[in-house]
């Protein structure tokens, strides 16, 4: 498993991420909503103070509004690749191994 994300690059992601909604309904879409959820997971523990205020109750969610393209769920795409793409590395260090072979 990859190291805890730092305060400071979850700081960057959040930002990226502020600076590409759109519309009001994104901060309650469960686009973003499930990329809070797993950004919390991943970071250090003091993250949380940043992505907490950001977060909604499950009964304020709604479902995937269908934009395209939907600037949270990019986002969250773009962050799942990134983690990958670190895990990948890590399990697999040798030159020309199988996986980085794919990925190439």
């Amino acid at each position: 498993m990859p190291d805890a994300i730092r305060l400071d690059k979850v700081r960057q992601i959040l930002d990226r991420v502020r600076d590409s909604i759109r519309h009001d309904e994104c901060w309650t879409c469960d686009c973003l909503q499930g990329f809070l959820a797993q950004l919390e997971m991943d970071a250090e523990p003091a993250a949380a103070e940043l992505i907490e205020p950001l977060k909604v109750p499950a009964t304020q969610m709604h479902g995937c509004l269908g934009c395209d393209p939907c600037p949270p769920g990019a986002a969250f795409a773009d962050y799942l690749r990134g983690m990958n793409q670190q895990a990948g590395d890590a399990a697999c260090p040798e030159t020309g191994c199988c996986c980085k072979n794919q990925r190439e």
